[in-house]
């Protein structure tokens, strides 16, 4: 008897296990049994402009009539393509992320299970926190026939820009600019002013562009020394000649930095220097003026050392305050208003310079260069001058070094002017 009581227990128990596990199923079949048909094998979503791109990919499309895109209060209903995959402009009000549903309908009216997807729309806010690319120098080469353009770095997310400019012939130029160019030839710009504007990505994957509008730059650039000629120069070694292979004045704009502008190591015999029969070496202070052949509005000076040669400490740059014509013989051999004293050396004795003040020069700026011969490149040398708030325009160019660390020997290697 037990036996059958336990018996009608477990027939019990199990007729309850199968009622809980229908209650799982019955919201599933109530109305017939319910038929999902195949999702998407793929889909991607891109940013735009206003708009986001929904790419989607299907193997087979038998009997799939569309796919349905829903997002916010919208929708989209796409045809499905008979080659399976598609690639669709979403509107969007908004310059934000969005999130999307995603399903299929076939042609009985059976829908997929729902997948997610997200994306980016982009407009004016991002638009209006695009820059162009910088400028960082601008050369005219060639007898000013051409114009090469050195940009800064890129912009991480920027794809390419675009030069525009009118030739020689006065024809209008585009010179388009890939992202990974630094150095961009423009041919027949014989100025310093050209239009630029650059194209941006807001993501890596985006398929829509955002450009600048065109913006006017007219970048300072750097002179070329073409007809360039020294005015003066009041000490060099192998002077008077100026016809030798070293140390001559105008190497400082041959655009060759190895070779340098020295002043004259040689001793002279006691009593026959010309400034001072007590010294037997030329004393600093030391000038040179350059002559530009014509006048330039002079925006910065770069001055390069010589290199691996401590020599040079203090270089001081000017241009003339007064109409080039108006300066005399005695502006052009002007030592500057620093006063140098030589207190018991061998080579000067007692001499001194009081430093003299002269109205008809304006400092453009002072170059203080380390003790240090160490430096042996170019670029380690390279001291700059930024006269643009002088509002120079000149065709002389003057430079004072004032003091040495041997002697009073100096030496400069190489300058160049760049203009407006």
């Amino acid at each position: 008897m037990k036996k059958y009581i336990i018996s009608l227990i477990a027939v019990c128990a199990l007729c309850y296990q199968c009622d809980d596990m229908m209650d799982v199923h019955k919201p599933f079949i109530e109305g017939g049994e319910k038929v999902y048909t195949q999702k998407l094998d793929q889909t991607d979503f891109y940013a735009g402009h206003n708009q986001v791109y929904f790419k989607f990919y299907m193997g087979n499309t038998t009997n799939i009539k569309s796919v349905d895109l829903f997002w916010d209060e919208d929708s989209l209903i796409i045809p499905m393509p008979s080659h399976g995959w598609d690639i669709v402009a979403v509107p969007t009000e908004e310059e934000r992320s969005y999130t999307f549903r995603i399903r299929t309908t076939d042609i009985f009216g059976h829908h997929s299970l729902w997948s997610t997807g997200f994306g980016n729309s982009y407009g004016n806010y991002f638009q209006e926190s695009l820059v162009n690319r910088s400028v960082k120098s601008f050369l005219l080469t060639e007898n000013d026939s051409n114009g090469e353009i050195t940009w800064f770095p890129p912009a991480s997310n920027l794809v390419r820009s675009e030069v525009r400019y009118e030739d020689l012939d006065g024809l209008e130029q585009i010179v388009n600019v890939p992202f990974g160019q630094n150095i961009t030839q423009a041919p027949g710009l014989g100025i310093n002013r050209f239009e630029v504007r650059s194209f941006f990505l807001p993501e890596p994957n985006a398929l829509d562009t955002f450009n600048t509008v065109w913006q006017e730059v007219t970048p300072v650039y750097k002179l070329p020394t073409i007809g360039w000629t020294v005015k003066y120069c009041n000490s060099w070694h192998g002077q008077p000649s100026l016809t030798g292979t070293q140390n001559m004045p105008h190497f400082i704009f041959d655009g060759i930095y190895t070779t340098f502008w020295h002043t004259s190591y040689s001793n002279y015999a006691e009593g026959t220097h010309p400034l001072d029969p007590t010294i037997t070496r030329d004393p600093a202070p030391f000038t040179i003026v350059v002559d530009m052949g014509e006048p330039v509005e002079i925006a910065q000076i770069d001055v390069y050392r010589r290199l691996s040669n401590n020599n040079t400490q203090t270089v001081v740059v000017y241009a003339p305050a007064v109409e080039d014509n108006l300066l005399t013989d005695e502006d052009i051999k002007w030592l500057g208003n620093i006063p140098v004293t030589y207190t018991n050396h061998a080579m000067f004795k007692n001499y001194s310079y009081p430093g003299v003040e002269n109205p008809n020069w304006v400092e453009l700026g002072k170059i203080e260069y380390p003790n240090d011969a160490t430096l042996d490149t170019p670029e380690k040398n390279l001291r700059t001058v930024d006269a643009s708030a002088h509002n120079i325009k000149s065709r002389y160019l003057k430079l004072i070094l004032p003091n040495s660390r041997s002697n009073g020997n100096v030496s400069i290697a190489e300058i160049a002017v760049h203009g407006r």
